[in-house]
């Protein structure tokens, strides 16, 4: 068996005996203040997981606790800075999307995400000095 089947192989076998996500992640959730109250378990986890990948973050970013067993989280806390940084850029996110609604094509996509300026970075990234972003208005 070569190289490349043994991690294959192994991966498999990691993912097999590994609890499910979601079944670690609460059923009811408290402390939502800028997500819906009664946002589903499905839904809230897939917005977590956006999160991740626009921000190349694991939970304890922003929550409470560390390593992979969700189910010793404090998802309801608030002692990390991060979460609250993330609350005022949901907000912010809103806002943005809500006035660019009326410009352009109509859509139920939002216009802009986390993605938009933090491009898998845990901060913003900005356009280099003297001009950058899109060349085309310049």
């Amino acid at each position: 068996m070569g190289h490349r089947a043994v991690i294959v192989v192994f991966a498999a076998l990691v993912l097999a005996f590994a609890p499910p996500l979601v079944a670690q992640v609460p059923t009811t959730f408290t402390n939502l203040q800028v997500l819906p109250k009664d946002i589903a378990q499905r839904p809230l986890v897939d917005t977590m997981r956006r999160f991740v990948f626009a921000l190349d973050v694991r939970c304890e970013f922003c929550h409470v606790g560390e390593g992979n067993d969700l189910s010793k989280f404090d998802f309801a806390s608030d002692a990390k800075p991060t979460k609250v940084t993330a609350r005022a850029m949901l907000k912010m996110l809103a806002s943005i999307n809500t006035q660019l609604a009326p410009i352009g094509e109509p859509s139920t996509l939002p216009k802009a995400t986390c993605f938009t300026c933090h491009r898998g970075a845990r901060k913003p990234l900005t356009a280099p000095a003297g001009g950058g972003g899109d060349l085309r208005y310049n």
